[in-house]
C-alpha cells in the first residue's frame, strides 16, 4: 500500500469508453501549471482522447481505489517508441503514479520490440523525465508560439 487505508493501484489498458473522463483529466493536469486560458485553447485540441485514438495510442490508465487518476499513451513502432502523454490527476501527484506509469510504458515499449523511448515533454515535466534516468535530446518548437518544448531519450534496458 501507497498511503494508509487506499488499496494499491493498478495499471490497465484504458476503455474507449473513456475517452471523455481521460480528456478531462488531462487537460486537469495540463491547467495545473497555470496555463493561460488561451493556451489551454490550443492544448484542448491536442490532448482531446476518442475512443480510437485510445486504441491506436496503447492509452493505459492507473487506477486507485476505483478511480482512474493517471494515464500514459505510446506511439509508433518499430525499435522507437514515443511516450505521447503521461498525466497524473493533480490531487494524486506525489504518490508515486508517474513513476509507476514511466515504468509500465517502459515494458510494454520493450515487450513491442522497442530500445528506445522517446520523449516530447511539457517543461513543468522535464525534472521527471531527468529523474527517470531519460537523457535531455534537445528541444522542439510547440503549438504555441514563442515556446519551445524539451525532448528526452531513453534508452531501454
Amino acid at each position: 500500500m501507497l498511503w494508509p487505508g487506499v488499496a494499491d493501484p493498478i495499471v490497465r489498458p484504458a476503455r474507449p469508453d473513456e475517452a471523455a473522463e481521460l480528456t478531462a483529466l488531462t487537460l486537469l493536469s495540463k491547467a495545473h501549471w497555470g496555463y493561460p486560458p488561451q493556451q489551454m485553447a490550443v492544448f484542448r485540441g491536442e490532448l482531446t482522447f476518442t475512443p480510437a485514438t485510445l486504441l491506436d495510442r496503447r492509452a493505459h490508465v492507473l487506477e486507485e481505489a476505483g478511480q482512474v487518476v493517471a494515464l500514459y499513451t505510446l506511439l509508433g513502432q518499430g525499435q522507437e517508441l514515443e511516450l505521447e502523454h503521461l498525466f497524473v490527476h493533480p490531487d494524486h501527484l506525489g504518490r508515486g503514479h508517474g513513476k509507476r506509469l514511466f515504468q509500465h510504458a517502459c515494458q510494454m515499449a520493450r515487450a513491442a520490440g522497442a530500445v528506445v523511448l522517446t520523449i516530447k515533454s511539457d517543461p513543468h515535466a522535464a525534472g521527471f523525465y531527468r529523474a527517470m534516468g531519460a537523457t535531455a535530446a534537445g528541444e522542439i518548437p510547440s503549438s504555441i508560439p514563442g515556446r519551445s518544448i524539451p525532448t528526452f531519450r531513453f534508452a531501454l534496458p
